[in-house]
């Protein structure tokens, strides 16, 4: 009986650690909404770096609606440095990129920064809860 209890318990602490040490990451659904526009974007883990992909993008004029394409693909060649996400680059449907460092404030903040013509531009994403 004792096996049974110690053994339960040590699985429940496995569970919890990796819970918690998946949110601790930029891994997830983030949802973005500034006065330009509004965006679900999911970012993915892929060789110890981190990519993303579109769901959802609508600036008032463009609505657009990811369907698991290459094309979906818009930031590439992140990795975690020092407790932050550099070396992102997240390109534009012209082809163009911005380099873009993020920075988890929480689990459920992450602060993207990058530079637009020239400017120091930065955006606040929340993390999707799952349903």
């Amino acid at each position: 009986m004792k096996f049974l209890v110690r053994s339960l318990f040590l699985l429940m602490v496995i569970i919890t650690f990796n819970a918690c040490a998946q949110k601790n990451t930029i891994v997830g659904v983030w949802e973005v909404k500034t006065d330009l526009y509004q965006a679900t974007y999911e970012i993915v883990e892929h060789k110890d770096a981190f990519f993303g992909k579109i769901h959802y993008y609508n600036d008032g004029i463009t609505e657009y609606k990811g369907d698991n394409k290459k094309e979906d693909y818009f930031l590439t060649d992140v990795v975690l440095k020092d407790g932050k996400y550099v070396n992102g680059k997240m390109y534009m449907p012209d082809g163009s990129f911005y380099h873009v460092i993020f920075t988890l404030k929480d689990t459920e903040t992450l602060e993207v920064l990058m530079t637009v013509e020239g400017a120091p531009y930065k955006e606040t994403w929340k993390r999707q809860i799952p349903n």
